[in-house]
């Protein structure tokens, strides 16, 4: 009898423990939202904070002596290691607008790794902040218009990411198809193409070291070299995305009191002061986490920018040339094309926070004298 006692409350227990766990993970919450963005970020050794699959913000934590800390800082030092070493090929056959791509492009994954590094050791006051506010949103009397936050944060961040993988796979196809194009056109025997190919490709490292064909494998098929090289690249994107989602995150709260406030519009309804004490305090906690996620990612956002519109020109170079084949021709078009949408969307998307908290304003100033108390006054000074 005392066994099945026994079971029947561990039965329980465990039972209200995953009950509890469900109803905690339906909540459309921005830190649920963007959990599979940041764990597939942290495959790659960027934003190497911990608990990220906790339900709660206070188990976020940085761990310095830590595995994904070392996976960070070993990329950020082998960026640098590429960055001197295409330094030194530049120093030796000379700098234009086109090669000197190659160096920028390992300087700014190396600072945009340890932008996110030093956003992980403040993740979790903001992260908690974040929580606070979200669930003040995620009751009555403020509702979602359409999609939920968590289904937009994570169909923006998929599509951006699918059409930055279908870029990259563009990159290596031209680079061999390049390749290949040069040694027809130029009518030479190459009687070892993939030796070749992994000569002009990592032309960085074999100036300074001899060539074999184990260093070749490992550098172009697998081991860490390889893992780097894509890491690199999926940081450039993964910087915006990021910018992309907390502008959402954002401008969806600000957007459920817009929301909220629209049954006042017609100015027939008027309610009394503590309608306007609730919708205030809300309003100022919203600005308050706004406040506290720009102080984090302020210079993630200018690194951004600085990087797309340096890109963005550089795309425009090689497109205002006739180029040597139609591969070339659909990969600089396309990234170019993908580069402008990327950037464009980061811009409206940071301004649409600015839009969506000023629309209540247009709502309160339509409240006719009748309705005016000291809470409208204050809504407006906020």
């Amino acid at each position: 009898m005392t066994l099945v006692t026994k079971g029947f409350a561990l039965h329980r227990k465990v039972r209200q423990r995953f009950q509890a766990k469900m109803v905690d993970d339906e909540r459309d919450t921005f830190l649920r939202g963007v959990r599979p963005f940041i764990i597939l970020g942290q495959v790659f050794g960027i934003f190497p904070i911990y608990g990220i699959t906790a339900n709660e913000p206070t188990r976020l934590r940085l761990k310095w002596f830590s595995l994904r800390v070392i996976l960070n800082l070993t990329i950020v030092v082998t960026a640098l290691v590429q960055a001197y070493l295409e330094y030194g090929r530049l120093k030796m056959i000379g700098i234009n607008a086109k090669n000197v791509s190659g160096l920028i492009f390992f300087l700014d994954a190396c600072l945009i790794n340890v932008l996110f590094l030093n956003l992980a050791t403040k993740w979790r006051t903001v992260a908690a902040k974040w929580d606070e506010v979200d669930e003040t949103f995620n009751r009555a009397p403020y509702q979602m218009v359409g999609w939920s936050l968590r289904k937009r944060l994570c169909v923006v961040s998929f599509t951006l990411l699918f059409f930055a993988a279908v870029e990259h796979c563009l990159s290596v196809v031209n680079g061999v198809h390049n390749q290949l194009f040069e040694v027809q056109y130029c009518n030479w025997t190459v009687p070892n193409f993939y030796r070749h190919y992994s000569l002009r490709r990592f032309a960085n490292v074999y100036i300074n070291f001899p060539y074999h064909d184990l260093s070749a494998v490992f550098f172009t098929v697998i081991g860490a070299c390889k893992y780097v090289s894509s890491a690199l690249t999926i940081y450039w994107n993964y910087q915006d995305i990021f910018i992309i989602l907390i502008s959402i995150g954002l401008a969806t709260r600000f957007q459920q009191i817009n929301n909220h406030l629209k049954i006042l519009s017609d100015g027939v309804l008027i309610p009394g002061e503590d309608f306007w004490i609730r919708v205030r305090t809300n309003y100022v906690s919203v600005c308050e986490l706004l406040d506290d996620v720009d102080r984090v990612i302020s210079w993630t956002m200018l690194i951004s920018c600085a990087t797309n519109l340096y890109y963005i020109c550089l795309q425009i170079l090689h497109v205002s040339k006739k180029l040597a084949n139609t591969i070339e021709d659909a990969y600089y078009w396309f990234s170019l094309v993908f580069l402008i949408i990327r950037t464009v969307i980061v811009f409206l998307s940071a301004a649409h926070i600015h839009d969506c908290a000023k629309k209540p304003l247009d709502i309160i100033m339509k409240i006719p004298n009748v309705g005016w108390c000291v809470e409208v006054r204050e809504c407006i000074v906020c």
